[in-house]
C-alpha cells in the first residue's frame, strides 16, 4: 500500500514538475562570445577566444555579430573538444593570437562564418547545431581576423542564440577550400573544388556563405546530373556583398552526389601572381554550406579529400553500447492475416527492412511464405502454387512504429529484401518468384526483371536473388544470390548490362557506393565482403576483400554515417554484431554488438536516428532497426527491433522520464534561414523580456541605453544586447551565486529513498526492479553563467506566467502527500531547479559525491584533455588500411604521436579555410 501511495505521488509530482519546465523551455539564451582586452602588434592578425556555454546541451539556432568590416575581415566559429585555450575558471574570456597557434586542441569543425557587415541571422524553425556537454561540439571558438591593429575599443565577436531542449533536425555544415595560384592580368581565372558526397541520409541545403578577397567576382556550386548528361549549377553568390551565411536555394544532396565549388577572379588590377593566403593582399576560395538532416554532418572538401574522422559530430559512437528502444511509444504492430486477425507463428517473421528518403522506416513481412526444407524442388522451382494472402510490405513511423500504410497482398511467394531508392520507389526481391519488382510507394508495378517462377542463369533469369541496391540514375545491382552467386547490373528500365563472375556463396547483399566506384557484396557463408569495381573496363570485376568472418556470417550491408559500409554479422551461438566491413578487424571502436542475439536470427538491418525523447538537445543517438526470422530477442521484442546506440559515459532515459517527463512535439516542417537586419533578434528579445522601455531603446538597428541623465549612449558595435549586459538591464533578478553554491551542496544528489521509489514504479510497470548505480558529479558552473541562466529564466517568469493545471496539482498534491512525500518532492525540486540552471539532470540513480566533489571539480579537476579522449582512428576513416592496427592508448608513445598527427592535421585544415601560406 505504501509503494502504491508512492508511486501516485510521484506521477502527480512529475506532472507539476513536467509543466513547469515548459515553461523554462519556450525561451532562447543568448551566450556572447567577444575579444577581451587584448593587444595586436600588426595587420591581418588573427585572434581566438572561446565560449563558456552552458554544461549541458544545448541547440544553437542563431548568430548575432558584433563587427564592422572596417575593422574585421571576417569571423569564423569553430566547433570542437576542447578549445587551445579555455574561459577562466570564473567564466571570464580568455584570447590568444590563433595565427601562430591552432583554434583547438584536436580536430576543429566550422559552424558559422560572417565578413562585409553581414547581419544577423536564424536557423530554420526546427534545425539546430548541438553544442554543449554531452554533444560533438563542447565548445565553440570565435576566430577574429583584424584588417589592422585592433582599437583599443574594439569588441567584436558574436552572440549565439541557444535553445535548451531538443529539435528534430540537426544543422551540418560542408565546407570547401583549396590552395591555389592566379596569374596576372586575366579577367576571368577560375579555381575548381570538387568532392563526392557520400552518407547515409539525404541532405538538404538551408544556407550558404561563400568568401574570396577583392578579385573574387562569382562564386558557384554545380552538381553533375544524375544521367551524366552535364551539370547542374545548385548556388552562386557575388562575393563582393556582406558574407554571412544567407537563405538557400532547397536543393537536396545524395549519397553520390559529385559537387564542385568554382570561384571566378578577375586579376586585371594585377601585375604579379596572387597566392591564396591568409592576408587581404592574397586570395581565398571558400564555400559554406548549411544543410540539415535527423543527424550532423560536418566535413570539409578539398580536391576529393574529405575530413571525416571517427570523432566527427554525427559519426557513429566507437565504443557505443546498443540497448532495445526504451520509449513506450515504440510498439510497431505484428502483421495480420486477409481478416484483420493477428495470427501466431512464421507469419509474424520479418526478412527485409529499408528507410526511405523521407525517414519512413520500410518492412518486408513473409506472410505465409515460409521457407521450408520442401518449399524448393530440386529444379530450384518454389512449390508453393499460390501467392502469400497477407499485405507484405508496411510502412512505419520510425518513432513509434504507427503504420502509415501496407499493400502487397496476393502477390509474392517467398519476399526476401526490400530497398527504398531515393525517388521513393519501393524495390522487392522474391527468391521463390525469381525476380526483382519495382513498385512505386504506394504498391503500384513498375516493372520485373527475372522470369516468374522459372529460375535460370542468363540475361532473362534470376535463380533465387537477394538483395537490390539502387544507383542515382535508376541502374540498378542484384544479388543473385542462391543458386548463381552473382550480381547482375541492369539499366533504370530492367535492360541487362553485366554479370559479374561467380562470388562465393550466398551472395546474400549489395551495396553499390558510387563515390568510391565499387559494389560491396556479401558472401553469407564465407563471412566476407567483396568490392566490386564499377569502372567500363573493370566493371564487376574484384577490387578488395574483407574478412570478417571472426564475427560469423555476413547477412545484410547498409550504410553508415559519412557513407561507412556497416555489415550485420551473425552466427548461431554468438551475439549479432554491426561492423564497420574496412575497420571492424582493426578496432574495436569499429564494432557494435547486439545483445542477447545469439539465439535469434537477424537477417536484415538499416540505420536511422533515434527519437529526439531520448537525447534531448543533444545530437541524436542513432538507432539500428533489424529485420529477424522470428524473434531476434527473445520476449523483449518481435520480429522488427529497434536498438539505440548509446554513447559511452551516457544513458537512455528512465521509464518514468519517458512516460511523465516528455512532451509531444508538433510536427515541424524547416522553412528557410533568416537573415535579419543588425539587432532584430534583440529588439525580439527585449520585448519578451518586458524591459522598460524607459531603460533600453533600439533605434535604426543600434541598443541605445538611457541612463539617469537622459542622454543616450551606444551600445556595442554589434548592435546588440548581450548576455555580459545582463546584470545592468534585470539588476534586480541577479541571485547572489555564493547562496546558489550553499542550496547546491544541500539539494544536488538524489537521496537514496528518491531512488526506491522510483525502482517501485519501474518494478510495477515492467516487472523488473533497476539497479540504480552512481553516475559522475556534475561539475559546477561559474557565477557569472548561473547568473545569466537565473535572469534568462526570471525574463521568461514575466512573460509565461502561472499555469493553472500547476497550481490545481500542487493543491491535490498538498492533500495526498505524507512525510515521506515530501522528500520525494525535495529530489524532484532538486531536478527541477538543476535543469533550469543549466546543469545537466541527474543520471539515473544519483550522482557521486558531495559538496567535497564539486569543490574539487571546481578546482580543476573536471578539465579534460585530448589525450583522455583522442579515438582509436586515424585522422581520416576512408584512409586508413584494412589491416590497421589498433592505435595505443593516449598517453603511450603511439597515444603521443597520434595526438601530435591529429593537432597538425587541424591546423592544416584551418589553413586551407583561410587560404593561410605555409
Amino acid at each position: 500500500m505504501g509503494r502504491g501511495r508512492a508511486a501516485l505521488a510521484a506521477l502527480v509530482g512529475l506532472t507539476v514538475l513536467a509543466s513547469a519546465s515548459h515553461a523554462a523551455l519556450s525561451h532562447n539564451l543568448e551566450v556572447n562570445v567577444t575579444v577581451p582586452p587584448f593587444k595586436t602588434e600588426k595587420e591581418d592578425s588573427y585572434v581566438c577566444v572561446a565560449a563558456h556555454l552552458p554544461p549541458s546541451p544545448h541547440k544553437l539556432v542563431g548568430v548575432i555579430p558584433h563587427a564592422r568590416q572596417e575593422v574585421v575581415h571576417h569571423i569564423l566559429l569553430y566547433g570542437c573538444d576542447e578549445p587551445h585555450m579555455m574561459p577562466a575558471p570564473n567564466g571570464s574570456a580568455v584570447a590568444w593570437r590563433c595565427d601562430m597557434k591552432p583554434t583547438c586542441n584536436g580536430p576543429s569543425t566550422i559552424v558559422y562564418g560572417w565578413g562585409k557587415n553581414a547581419p544577423d541571422l536564424r536557423l530554420p524553425e526546427g534545425v539546430g547545431f548541438s553544442v554543449g556537454d554531452g554533444t560533438g561540439i563542447k565548445y565553440i571558438v570565435a576566430q577574429v581576423h583584424y584588417l589592422a591593429i585592433r582599437p583599443d575599443s574594439d569588441r567584436s565577436g558574436v552572440t549565439l542564440l541557444l535553445k535548451p531542449h531538443a529539435v528534430p533536425y540537426a544543422a551540418g555544415l560542408v565546407s570547401f577550400a583549396s590552395w591555389f595560384s592566379i596569374p596576372p592580368g586575366k579577367k576571368s581565372h577560375q579555381i575548381k573544388n570538387s568532392c563526392c558526397f557520400k552518407s547515409h541520409q539525404p541532405l538538404t541545403m538551408f544556407a550558404v556563405r561563400v568568401h574570396t578577397h577583392t578579385l573574387g567576382r562569382r562564386v558557384y556550386m554545380t552538381r553533375e546530373t544524375w544521367n551524366h548528361s552535364g551539370t547542374q549549377e545548385l548556388i552562386s553568390r557575388d562575393p563582393q556583398l556582406p558574407q554571412s551565411f544567407v537563405p538557400a536555394p532547397r536543393h537536396v544532396l545524395w549519397a553520390g552526389d559529385r559537387v564542385t565549388v568554382t570561384c571566378d577572379f578577375d586579376s586585371t588590377s594585377r601585375t604579379a601572381v596572387t597566392n591564396a593566403g591568409g592576408t587581404h593582399n592574397d586570395e581565398m576560395c571558400n564555400m559554406y554550406v548549411m544543410v540539415y538532416g535527423r543527424t550532423p554532418y560536418l566535413t570539409m572538401c578539398d580536391d576529393d579529400r574529405q575530413d571525416i574522422r571517427s570523432d566527427s559530430p554525427g559519426a557513429l559512437p566507437g565504443g557505443a553500447t546498443l540497448a532495445l528502444d526504451p520509449t513506450p511509444t515504440w510498439t510497431p504492430p505484428p502483421p495480420t492475416t486477409p481478416g484483420g486477425e493477428t495470427p501466431a507463428g512464421p507469419i509474424h517473421d520479418a526478412t527485409g527492412v529499408a528507410t526511405g528518403p523521407d525517414g519512413t522506416v520500410w518492412v518486408l513481412y513473409r506472410g505465409q511464405g515460409v521457407w521450408k526444407d520442401d518449399t524448393f524442388d530440386h529444379h530450384e522451382r518454389i512449390t508453393r502454387t499460390t501467392p502469400v494472402p497477407e499485405a507484405t510490405v508496411w510502412q512505419l513511423d520510425p518513432d513509434n512504429g504507427t503504420v502509415l500504410q501496407r499493400w502487397g497482398s496476393d502477390f509474392f511467394y517467398l519476399p526476401h529484401s526490400i530497398t527504398v531508392d531515393n525517388l521513393g520507389n519501393v524495390w522487392v526481391v522474391d527468391v521463390g518468384m525469381h525476380q526483382v519488382h519495382k513498385f512505386t510507394k504506394d504498391g503500384k508495378l513498375i516493372f520485373s526483371v527475372g522470369t516468374k517462377l522459372a529460375p535460370g542463369n542468363d540475361k532473362q533469369h534470376l535463380c533465387k536473388p537477394t538483395k537490390v541496391s539502387v544507383k542515382r540514375d535508376g541502374s540498378f545491382f542484384v544479388a543473385d544470390g542462391y543458386c548463381n552467386s552473382r550480381v547482375v547490373y541492369y539499366d533504370k528500365n530492367g535492360k541487362f548490362l553485366a554479370a559479374s563472375a561467380p562470388v562465393h556463396p550466398v551472395v546474400h547483399s549489395v551495396l553499390v557506393d558510387e563515390c568510391e566506384g565499387l559494389v560491396y557484396v556479401a558472401s553469407r557463408e564465407s563471412g566476407k565482403i567483396f568490392a566490386l569495381s564499377l569502372e567500363v573496363e573493370s566493371l564487376l570485376q574484384i577490387k578488395a576483400t574483407y574478412d570478417l568472418g571472426v564475427y560469423g556470417m555476413a547477412w545484410s550491408l547498409a550504410f553508415g554515417p559519412y557513407g561507412e559500409q556497416l555489415a550485420l554479422m551473425w552466427a548461431d551461438g554468438k551475439d549479432a554484431q554491426i561492423v564497420n566491413v574496412k575497420f571492424g578487424t582493426s578496432s574495436d571502436q569499429a564494432r557494435w554488438t547486439l545483445p542477447g542475439t545469439a539465439k535469434g536470427a537477424p537477417h536484415d538491418f538499416v540505420l536511422g536516428a533515434a527519437p529526439t525523447e531520448l537525447s534531448g538537445a543533444g545530437d541524436r543517438f542513432y538507432a539500428a532497426y533489424v529485420a529477424s526470422v522470428g524473434s531476434v530477442c527473445g520476449d523483449k521484442c518481435g520480429p522488427v527491433a529497434k536498438w539505440v546506440f548509446v554513447p559511452q559515459g551516457m544513458k537512455l532515459p528512465s521509464l518514468l522520464e519517458l512516460t511523465f517527463l516528455i512532451s509531444p512535439q508538433k510536427e515541424v516542417h524547416p522553412g528557410d534561414a533568416q537573415e535579419l537586419k543588425r539587432g532584430t533578434v534583440v529588439e525580439t528579445h527585449i520585448a519578451k523580456a518586458g524591459v522598460p522601455a524607459d531603460v533600453v531603446k533600439v533605434k535604426d538597428g543600434v541598443v541605445e541605453k538611457i541612463g539617469k541623465d537622459g542622454e543616450t549612449e551606444e551600445e556595442d558595435e554589434g548592435g546588440a544586447m548581450v548576455a555580459d549586459d545582463y546584470d545592468e538591464d534585470v539588476e534586480d533578478d541577479t541571485v547572489d551565486a555564493a547562496d546558489y553554491e550553499q542550496e547546491k551542496a544541500a539539494m544536488h544528489v538524489y537521496d537514496e529513498w528518491e531512488q526506491e521509489v522510483e525502482a517501485d514504479y519501474e518494478e510495477a510497470a515492467t516487472g523488473i526492479r533497476p539497479n540504480f548505480t552512481r553516475g559522475p558529479a556534475v561539475k559546477p558552473i561559474a557565477k557569472e553563467r548561473y547568473e545569466v541562466l537565473m535572469q534568462d529564466k526570471q525574463s521568461v517568469r514575466k512573460t509565461e506566467g502561472t499555469n493553472p493545471w500547476a497550481i490545481a496539482l500542487v493543491v491535490v498534491m498538498a492533500v495526498m502527500m505524507a512525510v515521506t512525500i515530501i522528500r520525494f518532492s525535495k529530489g524532484a525540486m532538486t531536478s527541477y531547479i538543476q535543469g533550469i540552471r543549466g546543469a545537466p539532470l541527474p543520471p539515473q540513480g544519483g550522482i557521486t559525491g558531495g559538496p567535497s566533489a564539486s569543490a574539487g571539480a571546481a578546482a580543476g579537476g573536471s578539465k579534460v584533455r585530448w589525450s583522455d579522449w583522442a579515438p582509436a582512428g586515424l585522422l581520416s576513416r576512408f584512409q586508413r588500411l584494412p589491416d590497421a592496427k589498433p592505435a595505443a592508448p593516449a598517453g603511450t608513445s603511439a597515444g603521443a604521436k597520434r595526438f601530435n598527427e591529429e593537432v597538425a592535421a587541424a591546423r592544416e585544415r584551418e589553413r586551407l579555410l583561410r587560404s593561410e601560406p605555409v
